[in-house]
């Protein structure tokens, strides 16, 4: 995949890698668990974050998020947000002038983390 962005002001910026994981569950800086986001080891630093994570084909996979980094910089763990939980936060920023989303406070297990774990549908609760 390939991650677009503007790091450190840099623009029309492009790096490029793997897609290292799916379903990843990160803390943001607030402490708010996010959950079903790509993990990635395209270089993402600062100045990234809400640029577009394409496939190899230019077809759209996710908007970088964040990135795990003790220095602050790339240090090859990069997250994005998928497509599908965009366009539903999408479609509610034109519909309702804000994003919504519920959150129960509860860590979950799903897709295929929890299918190779045997769950074949449904969600593993991991942590309340």
């Amino acid at each position: 995949e390939r991650s677009q962005g503007n790091p450190y002001g840099l623009d029309h910026t492009m790096t490029s890698g793997i897609v290292s994981g799916l379903g990843r569950e990160m803390v943001s800086p607030s402490g708010r668990p996010i959950s079903n986001v790509i993990q990635t080891d395209a270089a993402i630093n600062p100045g990234n974050s809400g640029g577009v994570l394409l496939d190899v084909d230019g077809r759209l996979v996710g908007m970088n998020t964040a990135i795990y980094s003790p220095s602050g910089t790339s240090a090859g763990i990069g997250f994005a947000i998928p497509v599908d939980t965009l366009a539903t936060q999408v479609e509610s920023l034109l519909t309702r002038g804000r994003a919504t989303r519920a959150v129960i406070g509860i860590s979950v297990l799903d897709g295929a983390q929890a299918r190779v774990l045997g769950i074949p549908q449904g969600v593993l609760v991991l942590k309340v």
